[in-house]
């Protein structure tokens, strides 16, 4: 019987920040790994260098809907499965699960494991067209999640309610598996910097990440005479339709309203640079890795009271919950800790325990290493690539 484990994911750089221990354990326990990323780039490479088999999907576009596209997108996956002949094909993110599960029946793959990394966009617009895009999704998801050979990860519990009353019937194949795990050996905790606070919002530069409420509140913290230099980290995103243009952002820095930094692959410097980190997301996260890492770091956390932030950040324990869309709350919380270095050093260490005892890389991957042992029903036995299942 076969061993390979194929993980689809969504792009090469955030297979190798997110996923790498997952599939770094995987082969540690016996599994051939093959990795497929629906957008691959210049860290394709970086993934052969750490020994894994990877591919990527071609002609990626986030703007349009184009159903020769997706119908093209099938049918290489459906190859690639064939080909690898995967025991168990791991889809993360809805369209990857969608194609992925699909895929994997037309292949006749064994076991399928879907992670929900968060309901994005796709559930938290209200537009028409959006609403009925969300209606046949769902359909979609009953249908291909009625085999029992298919079993759910969801990050929080709001994404847990959303498929136990949308696509499963009960709790028997889903599991809640908190985030992708942060390397708590990478980010340390450190003292803080000298000098001016600084606060970081570490994502993709979209609207729905509250990137224009946190410019809004820089300019309010000014206005306050509060002293705090506000950064954002992250690169645009040209094929989401909420992308905020490269040309905003560099206005932005040039009239001195925030500082742009744009993206770093070295967050664990980034954190440990800063004095607070911020995400005022508005759309339900699955788990945001910027507030893990940035609390694995001992930084006190300013963040929006939506799904997945809320089970990182304990209000008033490691951080401060503000109301989302609204700048002058976000503006408060901001100004606060930055007037605070006692308050940010109690909630930093509070933090910092959290992260170890819930939010640890290995408390993660043992979790799903276990989910796909039962449901194989037996253990790989341990070996460099080839091996086979007990």
């Amino acid at each position: 019987m076969s061993n390979t484990l194929l993980l689809l994911d969504l792009e090469d750089r955030y297979f190798l920040s997110h996923r790498r221990a997952l599939a770094l354990a995987a082969r540690d326990a016996g599994y051939r790994v093959v990795v497929c990323v629906r957008i691959g780039g210049k860290y394709m490479e970086r993934i052969r260098a750490e020994g894994f088999e990877c591919f990527a999907l071609e002609n990626e576009n986030r703007r349009r809907i184009s159903l020769f596209r997706e119908w093209l997108d099938l049918l290489k996956l459906i190859r690639a499965y064939r080909k690898h002949r995967p025991h168990i094909a791991h889809h993360l993110g809805v369209r990857n699960l969608l194609h992925g599960t699909l895929a994997a029946r037309l292949a006749k793959t064994p076991f399928v494991v879907n992670s929900f990394l968060g309901q994005g966009s796709l559930f938290s617009e209200k537009s028409l067209k959006f609403r009925c895009l969300k209606k046949i999704v769902m359909s979609m998801l009953r249908y291909l999640h009625r085999r029992k050979n298919t079993r759910v990860i969801v990050q929080n519990d709001d994404d847990k309610e959303m498929i136990l009353k949308n696509v499963l019937p009960d709790e028997s194949r889903l599991s809640v598996v908190r985030g992708s795990g942060v390397n708590v050996q990478s980010f340390l905790p450190s003292p803080e910097p000298p000098g001016t606070p600084l606060a970081v919002l570490a994502s993709r530069m979209l609207d729905e990440k509250g990137v224009y409420e946190f410019v809004e509140a820089a300019v309010l913290l000014k206005e306050e005479g509060i002293k705090i230099r506000m950064v954002l980290v992250g690169s645009p995103d040209p094929k989401n339709p909420s992308s905020i243009p490269e040309s905003t952002l560099s206005r932005w820095n040039r009239e001195a309203r925030v500082e742009w930094w744009g993206y770093r692959e070295d967050m664990a410097e980034v954190w440990r640079s800063c004095h607070i980190a911020v995400l005022p997301t508005y759309y339900k996260e699955g788990l945001p890795r910027s507030l893990l890492e940035a609390a694995a770091c001992a930084r006190p956390l300013v963040a929006t009271d939506v799904p997945g932030c809320q089970n990182i950040l304990k209000d008033r324990v490691n951080g401060l919950s503000v109301v989302p869309r609204d700048a002058r709350s976000l503006a408060g919380a901001i100004g606060k800790l930055a007037q605070d270095s006692n308050l940010r050093r109690r909630m930093g260490e509070a933090g910092r325990r959290i992260v170890e005892q819930e939010f640890s890389d290995k408390i993660v991957t043992e979790k799903i290493l276990e989910l796909y042992e039962r449901l194989v029903g037996a253990k790989v036995k341990p070996g460099k690539n080839q091996t086979q299942l007990a």
